[in-house]
């Protein structure tokens, strides 16, 4: 079946995930598995669960898995990303803590509005995020 028009869609739980991608689906179980740096391998068990909740919700039977993958996703201690120069460091430019949601969010062209001084992105700002909400400042002790 064609997939290319359907939605992504995340379970209110955050679970699993869904999406088109290339003509094919991609799932994820989302989990969030404590690790050192590493070179990420998808693990068989993770890769099973996350074809059990995409069956399990749509009832559908998943026959072939094309290829399968892992990342490391980090997080700020507050879980919001850290975007912005370093309080501490003149120069450091961080773009960190995205969760694994990176890619889908506008945080690489709020990036580059915030390195060439042009404030938080207009796309970023309609949806109420701030300059302030992504500031490494807002996790340096005082």
């Amino acid at each position: 079946m064609s997939v290319d028009g359907w939605p992504m869609v995340i379970d209110v739980d955050e679970t699993f995930y869904f999406k088109p991608e290339s003509g094919r689906m991609l799932c994820s179980p989302a989990d969030e598995t404590p690790s050192p740096p590493c070179d990420a391998k998808a693990d068989e068990l993770d890769v099973a669960i996350a074809v059990d909740r995409v069956q399990t919700i749509l009832d559908i039977e998943v026959n072939h898995i094309a290829s399968k993958w892992a990342g490391l996703r980090t997080f700020a201690p507050d879980r919001t990303p850290v975007v912005g120069f370093d309080p501490r460091a003149d120069g450091f430019f961080w773009l960190a803590g995205q969760g694994g949601y990176g890619i889908q969010t506008a945080l690489g062209q709020t990036a580059a509005s915030l390195v060439l001084g042009n404030g938080i992105s207009p796309s970023v700002a309609a949806s109420g995020v701030t300059e302030t909400d992504l500031s490494p400042d807002r996790l340096v002790d005082t």
